[in-house]
């Protein structure tokens, strides 16, 4: 329904536009009606209607002087300029005024009910392309969290390239990444919870706790794990956490991997990898539901000949630097040990040579990098601390008997 307003000084003229238009007919209502242009003024600005009927000549403030202060606060009001023949100097000042159309006086019914109805259908118009719009923009914005969930997603697997890269830094121009720092928080709850409606709704709400403090939304790994970037600056993170978890004790078995503190965009990598052994490596004695990476570093500090405690702790520091330019050598100087001694406690306690074991987890992420389908084989070997992507591939295929074009392949991408 459209709202008009109807302005004009004479009574009978106002009461004759009143009663000999059926104005619910052609989806219009008359919301107020006003005797001069100060009061059309003010009922306009009440109760902001699509449509103003005014005449041009009213004492005081004439029609003219009351569209333009109307129309500078109402910018979208369509207007209909009653009008005699002798206002043609007037008529010229409406169409200045981006008059909506004009009707002679005495008014013909049939006339002004075309004119409204042709008004009536620009406003129809207007609106569908302002709802055309909004929608427009509301995927843009939509576009962009998905964009921003990829970009995030690639940079903590380490496989963004350098357009990637740049791109994500434009977007987190502002963040305060660099000032406040961050933390990269990896959620797990058990799977099983979420084959239900019930669980899945109870995730839905977790997942939507956290990202009310999160730079991002939710990127999720699979089906039962998601990350976040939580910035310092957004409160005690930690105390969010077991907010949270004490919050669905019962309902959830909810875990969290929690990083360092970082400063830097391309650091996330690192974080990420930190999030994710900080899940899987809890410190005996530590709370179950949150694990810092900070409390499993904790174990260089301590005495030679680590026990198995300790190996486990040795174990996690090596998952996450497996791309890193680590050694026996280098763990051994930190330990106090020889290599020889350290790399035989090393293979007792572990099961297998400190070289198959990194090569090991290498190899195991280089499979789930290359399960991606926009993963390069060169990104890849980088990313799981091969420089060379030949050599990359000798070890690759010698782990799991294919090449890593044939295992992309055997996953169905080219």
């Amino acid at each position: 329904m459209y709202r008009i307003v109807i302005a004009d000084d004479e009574w009978l003229i106002r009461e004759g536009l009143k009663q000999t238009v059926d104005w619910a007919d052609i989806g219009c209502s008359i919301v107020a009606e006003a005797a001069n242009g100060e009061e059309a003024l003010q009922v306009v600005l009440e109760h902001k209607p699509d449509i103003l009927i005014t005449d041009i000549r009213m004492p005081g403030m004439d029609g003219l002087s009351l569209v333009a202060q109307a129309r500078s606060l109402l910018p979208q009001l369509m207007v209909i300029f009653l009008t005699g023949f002798d206002d043609f100097s007037y008529a010229q000042q409406a169409i200045k005024l981006q008059a909506s159309d004009f009707v002679l006086k005495p008014t013909n019914p049939d006339e002004l009910i075309k004119v409204v109805a042709r008004v009536c259908e620009q406003i129809g118009k207007s609106r569908d392309h302002a709802a055309t719009l909004q929608n427009l923009h509301e995927q843009l914005e939509q576009g962009q969290v998905l964009i921003m969930q990829k970009l995030l997603h690639d940079q903590m697997l380490g496989i963004a390239d350098d357009a990637s890269s740049i791109m994500l830094e434009e977007l987190l121009r502002g963040c305060q990444l660099e000032k406040e720092g961050f933390r990269v928080v990896l959620t797990e709850v058990d799977a099983r919870l979420l084959n239900n409606p019930p669980g899945m709704s109870l995730w839905h709400k977790v997942v939507g706790l956290m990202e009310s403090r999160s730079l991002n939304r939710a990127i999720q790994f699979d089906e039962s794990r998601i990350a976040f970037i939580m910035l310092n600056g957004s409160g005690d993170i930690i105390l969010h956490l077991r907010q949270i978890a004490a919050a669905y004790e019962g309902n959830f078995e909810l875990s969290f991997g929690v990083s360092l503190t970082y400063h830097k965009q391309e650091h996330m990598r690192t974080a990420f990898r930190e999030a994710s052994v900080a899940l899987r490596n809890k410190r005996p004695g530590a709370e179950q539901t949150i694990s810092e990476f900070g409390d499993i570093l904790q174990w260089t500090g301590q005495a030679a000949l680590p026990n198995a405690d300790n190996f486990r702790q040795i174990e996690a520091y090596i998952q996450s630097r497996f791309a890193e330019d680590i050694s026996l050598s280098k763990l051994a100087a930190l330990l106090h040990m020889s290599e020889a001694h350290f790399s035989r406690l090393f293979r007792k306690r572990v099961g297998t040579s400190f070289i198959d074991y990194v090569t090991q987890i290498r190899m195991e992420q280089a499979k789930q990098l290359l399960g991606l389908p926009d993963a390069r084989i060169n990104e890849v070997s980088v990313s799981v601390g091969y420089q060379d992507a030949r050599y990359f591939s000798q070890i690759f295929r010698k782990y799991t008997g294919k090449t890593p074009t044939e295992f992309r392949n055997g996953r169905g991408y080219n």
